[in-house]
């Protein structure tokens, strides 16, 4: 990495090395985490975030003040880098194939793109696509801008195709058409199957060179090309279904990497876990607990120790959000050695009395 890091982590050569051995199972000293705090900086280069919609996701100018605005007022501790996530939404792909996306303060919507199953045979990935264009633009200048200080996350890719599918056609339609059309459906599949490695070269081709390892929306370094997925539609379909319309798609993405995550969210999809842990080429699993009002103990990690053990006996590393006094409590109840923490601390003197307390744990 470049040593311009030092402005946001003075420690990046610690946590890049840490990172490297965990992810290739060599021996470290200490659990990794992502550990961040707020901070109020000395000289700030910016004076306030812009909200104005849809500027903060599509005009240069606001996106970049917000980038600068974020990384000077945040603590990047232990494996926490200070990156930029190019967001213009969520599963923005979606614009590439056609969605009209809606931007508001919070999030991106999207209206479906066809009207029936039929017309995705007219799907089409198109490289004039405007949105794609912006999207591209905007991760090109993010890594022209870094000067090594902060790592641009690549997000420049095309994933969860049945997720998508469920945005090109809409909730209802799509799960009727896997009943009633599952052949339509595997054949839209199979027209988005090349356009994965496709994308996923086209936007290594922008980072190399240009930043050592890779970072996504996962949000988490690795020390070569990582991708996350995910099936948040999987909540609605049965293991069988799983299996036959999502699993291939996970593999061909992660075989195209060298470090495969899977974004799994919420207790819904635990009855996919088996097929989860059976893909070779994924790594990590990071564990979302899901809605409140379905789990009113959905936040506390305690409440999921025997899931996260089922991951780490099934060969997979897991990335768990735990509050800073539960550190230990979790520690001591799972492996050490199979596990990612992301840790959010009120404030800079809490987020340090975290990292010495999972340097006291150690791993063992």
């Amino acid at each position: 990495m470049n040593p311009n890091m030092c402005t946001f982590k003075p420690d990046w050569r610690e946590a890049q090395e840490r990172m490297t051995a965990w992810w290739t199972g060599r021996p470290i000293d200490r659990v990794p985490a992502a550990i961040h705090a707020p901070v109020a900086p000395e000289s700030p280069r910016t004076a306030s975030y812009i909200c104005k919609v849809p500027e903060k996701y599509t005009d240069p100018g606001t996106v970049f003040n917000n980038l600068e605005y974020g990384l000077e007022r945040r603590f990047f501790g232990a494996e926490a880098f200070p990156s930029h996530f190019v967001y213009c939404g969520p599963m923005f792909c979606l614009a590439f194939l056609g969605c009209d996306p809606h931007f508001t303060a919070d999030t991106t919507w999207y209206d479906p793109a066809f009207n029936s199953v039929d017309e995705l045979a007219n799907l089409r990935l198109d490289p004039a696509n405007r949105w794609l264009q912006l999207f591209k633009r905007l991760t090109q200048m993010s890594l022209d801008r870094s000067g090594g200080r902060y790592l641009t996350h690549n997000n420049f890719n095309l994933l969860a195709l049945m997720d998508v599918i469920c945005g090109l056609l809409g909730n209802e339609p799509a799960l009727a058409a896997l009943l009633d059309r599952p052949g339509a459906i595997k054949a839209a599949l199979q027209r988005m199957a090349p356009w994965i490695k496709r994308l996923c070269d086209e936007g290594y081709d922008l980072f190399k060179g240009r930043q050592e390892g890779g970072i996504d929306w996962m949000d988490v370094w690795a020390p070569g090309r990582v991708v996350s997925s995910q099936c948040d539609m999987s909540v609605m379909i049965s293991p069988d279904m799983f299996a036959e319309f999502v699993v291939p798609d996970l593999t061909a993405s992660y075989s195209a990497v060298d470090y495969g995550i899977y974004h799994m969210d919420g207790a819904e999809q635990i009855r996919h876990l088996d097929l989860l842990l059976g893909i070779d080429s994924l790594h990590l699993i990071q564990w979302m607990p899901g809605s409140k009002m379905a789990n009113p103990g959905f936040g506390d990690p305690l409440n999921w120790i025997d899931l996260f053990k089922r991951i780490q006996a099934g060969g997979k590393k897991v990335l768990i959000y735990c509050p800073p006094e539960q550190i230990r409590p979790l520690l001591d109840r799972i492996s050490r050695d199979q596990v990612f923490l992301s840790v959010s601390c009120p404030d800079l003197p809490c987020a340090q009395s975290a990292l010495r307390e999972l340097a006291r744990i150690g791993t063992r």
